[in-house]
């Protein structure tokens, strides 16, 4: 049965709860005994083109609902658009999966003429009876009167959607639609490309005249361009209006954008907009913080996350060869991940050999919390007071690690001139934990020269420079190597799944016969950490512990700056 069948079926409140998952008793208390004041909050943004919005966004109860709410008309938009041509699918493309604003501008890349214009109020022109009469109304829908009364009430806020509310954007996509077949209809005949991304409508076409029923140009001592008689129409007749202020017509011999994106040959970023990020990372950098476009107040690393990663995304739509060590963006986006991972940190960060290590430490460091109690968070939410490095495809595009000890000992050799350009000193250390093996001597050998003496992986930890330690993993008595897996119990080691056996060494090309590490972690580790015997760990997180400390006692040296690569001595 599909979702929209599932919701057509509904005729109360207490069947409407259970489609969305929640309990009926749940749903009737927050719509309809839940005090106004407990229901949302409101708080102003600033505007890209000055001013302010108000924006009025559910508390947690209602904010729950509103957005298992949301999820199933997204899984009821995608099933009605299955149905659907694609023209009419990729008209909207804000707030639907797989469609952005790059998709929105990837349709006007190198046209004639680029016109964009903007819906006035687009949120509160959707009042309670426009949404309620649509889900009862609507021939896809055709919901019973009272449920669609009642998702009205979920949705709606002093008689219209709230902007800051998860299941806004959703609704006003299905009642916007008709919207957008009309308004279509006279793009097309136009031979113009229409899309909207919320309230922003864009036409842009390769002819060597713009139609007039879209836009025309009025001479004045100010040209200016405004809406066509027939898109007034039309938009008005759908139950919107056009925001005079915001229209504009972009030629292709001048900057064309929509939706913050240049799309004059390619899709990109505007060159300011890459300056200023330029410009924030380098006060990060240099200060440990930089300042919002709007109010400069602090910022820091989290919140220039979101833009470096946008632009990221749309310069690797721009050229086959941007990820190269020459391309400006690559170094820089580099730098910020490196500050982020091994500079900007708060809490100690551990990296090991790869995703399986992640896993025995993170459930190593919970069974042994007794022993180390130092490792755990009071608050149960937060979990570890250490992050563990994660290995993303942006760690191995960008600062190639994608695992291994190989990738290990190229960052040990490039570290310090990795982490120079960050003028403050760390605030905690990193810890690479390597094996203790064969696979390690380049590692060792590379430690060896940088510390001037013999590394043979015998000490529990040795500092190599700015805020970089390295831990070997222990060996036993009689051992004369020691991967992570020796911390296991043998007949851990042992254990077959399904008959087969544990491959350890990453060789055995037979999976009929061996099992790899990531089975090991993900299905005898991890789902058995209750009942395993993790005390062979504790030479290791001790070794942890103690570089932590140490870390923690160089810090406090009095005027004695943290040492480069080339001054480090080694292990206290």
């Amino acid at each position: 049965m599909t979702q929209l069948a599932r919701l057509r079926g509904v005729k109360t409140l207490p069947q409407l709860a259970r489609v969305l998952g929640v309990q009926p008793a749940s749903l009737s208390f927050v719509l309809y005994w839940l005090p106004d004041q407990q229901k949302y909050e409101q708080f102003t943004i600033p505007k890209k083109g000055g001013g302010w919005r108000l924006i009025t966004a559910p508390k947690p109860r209602l904010k729950m609902i509103q957005t298992k709410l949301a999820d199933l008309l997204l899984d009821i938009h995608v099933e009605l658009e299955q149905s659907r041509s694609r023209s009419q699918c990729q008209l909207a493309h804000g707030f639907k999966r797989g469609l952005s604003i790059v998709t929105n501008a990837t349709a006007h890349r190198n046209k004639r003429f680029v016109f964009n214009a903007d819906l006035k109020d687009f949120f509160p022109s959707i009042n309670f009876g426009r949404v309620r009469g649509f889900f009862q109304w609507d021939n896809n829908f055709s919901l019973d009167p009272k449920v669609a009364t009642i998702i009205a009430q979920i949705a709606c806020r002093d008689n219209q959607l709230p902007q800051g509310s998860p299941c806004s954007p959703v609704i006003s996509n299905l009642i916007a639609h008709i919207l957008d077949i009309h308004i279509n209809r006279l793009a097309r005949a136009g031979r113009c490309t229409y899309t909207r991304y919320v309230d922003d409508i864009t036409f842009s076409t390769n002819e060597k005249e713009f139609p007039s029923s879209i836009a025309r140009l009025v001479r004045g001592s100010t040209d200016k361009w405004v809406p066509g008689d027939s898109l007034v129409k039309r938009v008005y007749s759908s139950g919107y209006s056009l925001n005079y202020d915001k229209t504009r017509m972009q030629r292709r011999d001048s900057r064309q954008d929509t939706t913050g994106l240049i799309v004059n040959k390619k899709v990109n970023v505007r060159n300011e907009y890459y300056k200023t990020a330029r410009a924030k990372c380098d006060h990060l950098f240099k200060n440990g913080f930089c300042f919002s476009d709007k109010d400069r107040k602090p910022i820091f690393d989290d919140a220039l996350d979101g833009t470096m990663g946008f632009i990221r995304q749309i310069r690797g739509l721009k050229t086959k060869d941007w990820q190269s060590e020459q391309n400006s963006f690559f170094k820089l986006y580099r730098q910020f991940l490196d500050y982020r991972a091994f500079h900007g940190i708060t809490r100690p960060k551990i990296i090991c050999e790869g995703k399986t290590d992640n896993i025995y430490l993170r459930c190593a460091f919970q069974r042994l919390r007794a022993r180390f109690p130092a490792f755990i968070h009071p608050d149960p939410l937060v979990g570890l007071t250490v992050d563990l490095f994660n290995y993303t495809e942006a760690a191995a595009t960008f600062q190639d690690l994608s695992g291994g000890t190989n990738d290990l000992s190229k960052l040990l050799s490039h570290y310090a001139a990795r982490v120079s350009p960050f003028k403050l000193s760390p605030d905690q250390p990193v810890i690479m934990i390597v094996d203790n093996d064969k696979g390690s001597a380049d590692l060792f050998r590379k430690l060896t020269k940088m510390l001037g003496r013999v590394v043979g992986g015998l000490d529990p930890f040795y500092y190599v420079c700015a805020n970089l330690y390295v831990v070997p993993v222990p060996k036993g008595i009689t051992t004369l190597e020691a991967a992570i897996e020796d911390l296991f119990e043998p007949a851990l080691l042992a254990r077959t799944i399904k008959g087969k056996n544990f491959d350890r060494t990453g060789k055995e090309k037979d999976r009929s016969k061996w099992y790899s590490k990531v089975e090991f972690a993900t299905e005898v580790v991890k789902p058995e950490r209750a009942t395993i015997n993790f005390s062979g760990f504790e030479p290791l997180l001790q070794a942890i512990s103690d570089a932590c400390k140490d870390f923690t006692g160089r810090r406090a040296a009095p005027s004695k700056p943290l040492p480069s690569a080339s001054a480090s001595a080694g292990s206290p």
